[in-house]
């Protein structure tokens, strides 16, 4: 018989709150986190969910002609032009009518080892995996790990295949290989952007990212614009 078998709900709050009451900031802190860490957890990620979820519906209103995550950047915060490089910029360069959005997420900051994996680490993944499952992600810019890490999945276009004659000629120095860790082909879906104006002229700090267009993006053409856009900076 456990100790809270014959105690109802409310005694047992009392309880809690009762051993919570006679304990340093630091030993609460730490009781907390130990027996309550994964139901914390949950509802972390489940309000990244559902704010993400409302998000795209709230967004869905309106037309959407690219949309890009930059993975684990910083920025310089005096330097910082994203919006006038991608919304302004690109815009013009596509001639894109200003009622249709181009959105840019530079926020998050994924890692896929384990042993320093953490409510916020889970948090953004399930983010990032709701934003490909959904359609919700056109081009993904990152360093090469994360890169592999979603080629290995089939997550990105065959840029051999998908881009024209001539930005292939442009860009073909550049080609990142992922393969596939279903089949072990190897294809190359990203370009190295490290060469290009791109950091400079964002503020965005990057380590040799590489850009890549998602296999399922509704906005292939446009996504394509871009790589045209980056290297002709």
């Amino acid at each position: 018989m456990t100790p809270y078998e014959n105690v109802t709900f409310k005694e047992r709050l009392h309880e809690e709150a009762a051993k919570l009451k006679e304990m340093s900031f630091r030993d609460k802190f730490w009781y907390i986190w130990e027996y309550y860490k994964f139901p914390i957890i949950g509802v972390v990620i489940a309000v990244f969910l559902v704010g993400s979820i409302g998000s795209a519906m709230y967004n869905n209103r309106f037309d959407t002609a690219l949309s890009c995550a930059v993975l684990n950047s910083r920025y310089d915060s005096e330097a910082l032009t994203v919006d006038q490089y991608f919304d302004e910029g690109f815009r013009a360069f596509i001639g894109l009518d200003e009622n249709t959005k181009i959105d840019v997420d530079y926020s998050m900051s994924p890692s896929f080892d384990e042993s320093a994996m953490n409510e916020y680490s889970y948090a953004e993944l399930a983010k990032l995996t709701a934003m490909i499952s959904s359609k919700g992600l056109d081009v993904m810019i990152g360093r090469p790990d994360v890169i592999d890490h979603y080629g290995e999945m089939d997550g990105f276009l065959n840029l051999e295949e998908a881009l024209p004659a001539d930005l292939y000629e442009q860009v073909k120095d550049y080609l990142y290989p992922v393969t596939n860790a279903e089949t072990g082909q190897e294809s190359f879906c990203g370009i190295r952007i490290g060469d290009t104006s791109f950091g400079e002229k964002t503020g965005l700090i990057l380590e040799d990212p590489v850009l890549t267009i998602m296999s399922n993006s509704p906005h292939t053409d446009t996504a394509i614009q871009l790589i045209r856009y980056i290297f002709e900076q």
